[in-house]
């Protein structure tokens, strides 16, 4: 079955959602254009929920590398994580319509990929379906080989010359080839004086109404220590905010963020493990009497199989241990049992070498191979820790 629903944005004003709610099944709001908050989404979202309609929220990319990418992923968690009700899907929208990339150095193919892997990888360690919006040139091109998350794809087919419009089939080429078709930029709907993307969905998610349709499995959170009259956690839940958190704890939101570092209190994620004031917290448990089993409390950045190669495993065994469906999908705060074939990490006097990618940084480096970025730099008698290029081999 095909579900029908426009995506707008600010360019379309104050237009009446809910008129448009009794004739689409869903809808997608664009968030952000990079940094730039759309100014109507919030006015958006909150008729949408009026109407009793599910929507999705876009981020109009403009990242041009992984860092950039995670910032972007950040903003628009922290803006799904505000509404009442949660958006059913998350999407980054790749392409380069207003010339930005080429103007400021268009990433090769593989940073454009990984753009949208940092970022739907976000998405889902948030508990939201990710998604990617591409054109269908985009996707044969740019994005090729790209496979691990759901497309949106972008095609309108054209008669004569003019596109198909609101008669276009939702049975069309695109039907069995993405989540999501947008099949024309010349839609019209009662209620709205003027064209409109409009899009048909073919799997259920988008009726969703509170979100996370294909979340990730709930992390486990880090073991509290035992309770002392000076030692306090609090393990953050879905639509938790620093605000609510501190009134449920009798505790100012402001010194929660003090004590943990957090510079946006709008930036928290699910299993992360807080410190609440009026004690020191160790949020990584100690290694259990196994000479061969320790634990490892999962970072912002990590992969199952980075952290496979820190213990000297393989994340298929890490997966099996931890009863992990899929090895993509881990979170920050998460505990992980590692079952190595040694009792140690890899030791310091051990060598390795990573090879730098586009995008690279040296402090992300460092964060994979769970090192200092000086370390690196002092080990390949880097002078300048911000200048790395790819394809330069580093001693790790």
């Amino acid at each position: 079955m095909a579900y029908k629903g426009p995506d707008i944005s600010a360019w379309q004003g104050d237009i009446d959602i809910k008129a448009l709610a009794s004739q689409v099944d869903f809808f997608i709001f664009r968030a952000y254009a990079g940094r730039s908050k759309d100014s109507k989404v919030d006015r958006n979202v909150k008729l949408a929920i009026e109407s009793g309609k599910p929507y999705g929220l876009y981020i109009y990319s403009y990242a041009l590398n992984t860092a950039q990418a995670k910032e972007e992923a950040q903003r628009m968690i922290a803006l799904a994580n505000s509404y009442s009700v949660k958006p059913a899907f998350l999407c980054i929208d790749m392409e380069d319509a207003d010339g930005y990339k080429r103007k400021y150095g268009m990433p090769s193919n593989q940073t454009l990929k990984d753009i949208c892997t940092v970022e739907g990888e976000a998405f889902e360690n948030a508990g939201y379906y990710a998604m990617v919006y591409a054109s269908s040139s985009w996707f044969n091109n740019q994005l090729k080989g790209l496979t691990r998350f759901d497309k949106w794809v972008a095609h309108w087919p054209v008669s004569g010359g003019k596109q198909k419009g609101m008669a276009t089939s939702p049975d069309g080429e695109n039907a069995n080839n993405c989540g999501i078709w947008q099949f024309t930029s010349d839609g019209r709907l009662n209620g709205y004086n003027g064209r409109l993307d409009m899009n048909y969905a073919y799997k259920d998610f988008v009726l969703n109404k509170n979100g996370n349709t294909n979340p990730a499995p709930t992390p486990t959170p880090a073991p509290v220590p035992a309770q002392t009259s000076n030692n306090n956690t609090y393990t953050v839940k879905s639509g938790d905010c620093l605000s609510t958190i501190g009134s449920k704890l009798g505790v100012n939101w402001r010194d929660i963020a003090n004590i943990n570092g957090i510079c946006s209190p709008y930036i928290i994620y699910v299993g992360q493990v807080l410190k609440v004031p009026g004690g020191n917290v160790n949020t990584n448990p100690a290694p259990s009497n196994n000479s061969n089993s320790t634990t490892y409390t999962v970072k912002s950045g990590d992969t199952l199989s980075g952290i496979a190669a820190k213990f000297g495993t393989t994340y298929q065994k890490i997966a099996a241990d931890n009863g992990i469906a899929n090895p993509n999908i881990i979170h920050p705060g998460q505990v992980l049992k590692i079952n190595a074939t040694s009792n140690k990490n890899t030791t310091q006097n051990s060598t390795r070498t990573y090879t730098v990618k586009s995008g690279d940084t040296l402090s992300g480096i460092a964060a994979k191979f769970g090192t200092t970025y000086q370390e690196i730099a002092r080990k390949n008698g880097i002078a300048n820790p911000n200048i790395i290029h790819p394809g330069q081999v580093l001693k790790i």
